[in-house]
């Protein structure tokens, strides 16, 4: 007979088969992501905020009422499925819960599995009903059957968007251990805020650390973790205070805040000087941007390298919102830049991240006491 998608989808995609059979004119880039969704306007939506942010994308099914096939039964297909690695999951309700949750716990070992719960208030249950049809359960129930498997939940779309464009693109820290390289003294303290307030450590730096960092920057900066940057001139202090901060077996991961973005600023500012200056030299202020384009690109390029060469997360935090969106691919790399538009993002992901890293620790654990 014929499988049924739905009813009450907004359809398929599959990028890697050029496949677009959904109700909007969406076409993310390919990539790792899989995502099924029992909302397919809220699926939609997010695929085209993957698009627009640069999250590759492998499959979408809007499951709709799964009057045929249902949530376990993807999660199944996805399991086998070698282009996804990362799954996105928005649900109001579920049939099979035990079939799903054990179905869901073994793929979670080896794919991290990202789940959206809708109707977890009275409010959003009763419009849960009027939904899908189906009732949405106790979320008590739900979430300590999320915990029991491993999964990690999200609480609202965008903070589904973020994991997934973390856990698809960066490796995953070995531990808790944050190194913050930023380029002013403010952002590092709220970032050492939130990394303390999410079970991040931020430990200080040996001294042998803090001297080759120092050879890079004035004499009065902070000698610490927060390394703040100073403003320095020197092209080569990010870099260089990046990759010292990865090659210390102190530091698990790296948070780099607003080595990016300053592209932005300057543009604006380019955009008053030709207005106040008519005499401004044709083509100078274009090469500025150039100068500035060309130096990001080359950060984000060599963050992707030192990630391939440590094995370890460098989490990026752009000056100003950009246009290049989160995730930036690097051709012939493993690993793609990520750049969140807050501090608090990006420490939110790398708590979750570590957090998946500690599932998986324990369940090694337990494994091998049997």
């Amino acid at each position: 007979g014929i499988v049924l998608v739905g009813p009450n989808t907004m359809g398929i995609l599959c990028t890697r088969s050029r496949l677009f059979a959904t109700g909007t004119h969406t076409r993310p880039r390919e990539g790792s992501v899989a995502f099924v969704s029992q909302s397919g306007n809220l699926g939609v939506q997010l695929i085209h905020w993957a698009e627009r942010q640069g999250v590759g994308v492998s499959l979408f099914v809007g499951s709709g009422n799964e009057a045929v096939v249902t949530c376990s039964d993807y999660l199944e297909f996805l399991s086998e499925d070698a282009g996804s690695r990362t799954i996105m999951l928005y649900l109001e309700s579920m049939r099979e819960g035990r079939r799903f949750f054990e179905t869901a716990k073994k793929i979670n070992r080896t794919k991290p599995i990202i789940v959206l719960k809708g109707g977890r208030t009275e409010a959003g249950r009763a419009a849960s009903a009027s939904h899908t049809g189906a009732m949405s359960g106790e979320v008590k129930i739900f979430r300590a059957a999320c915990r029991q498997a491993g999964l990690l939940e999200a609480r609202v779309p965008s903070e589904l968007l973020d994991l997934s464009a973390g856990f698809s693109s960066l490796p995953l820290p070995r531990g808790n251990r944050v190194g913050i390289v930023t380029l002013g003294g403010g952002w590092g303290v709220v970032t050492s805020d939130e990394c303390n307030e999410k079970g991040l450590a931020v430990p200080p730096l040996p001294q042998e650390v803090v001297n080759r960092i120092g050879k890079h920057l004035p004499p009065f900066w902070s000698r610490g973790n927060p390394v703040d940057l100073v403003g320095t001139r020197d092209p080569e202090a990010p870099l260089v205070a990046v990759e010292e901060l990865l090659k210390w077996e102190g530091i698990d991961a790296v948070i780099s805040l607003g080595i990016v973005g300053r592209i932005e600023f300057l543009r604006l500012m380019n955009q008053s000087i030709r207005t106040v200056d008519k005499n401004m030299p044709a083509g100078f202020l274009d090469q500025t941007e150039a100068m500035v384009r060309d130096y990001e690109e080359k950060y984000i390029a060599a963050t992707a390298e030192l990630m391939e060469k440590y094995a370890k997360p460098v989490i990026g935090v752009s000056l100003v919102s950009t246009s290049g969106g989160t995730v930036r691919s690097v051709p012939g790399r493993r690993y793609s830049a990520v750049l969140y538009e807050t501090p608090e993002s990006a420490v939110h992901v790398l708590a979750r991240m570590v957090n998946y890293q500690n599932i998986l620790g324990k369940e090694e654990t337990e494994y091998r006491r049997q």
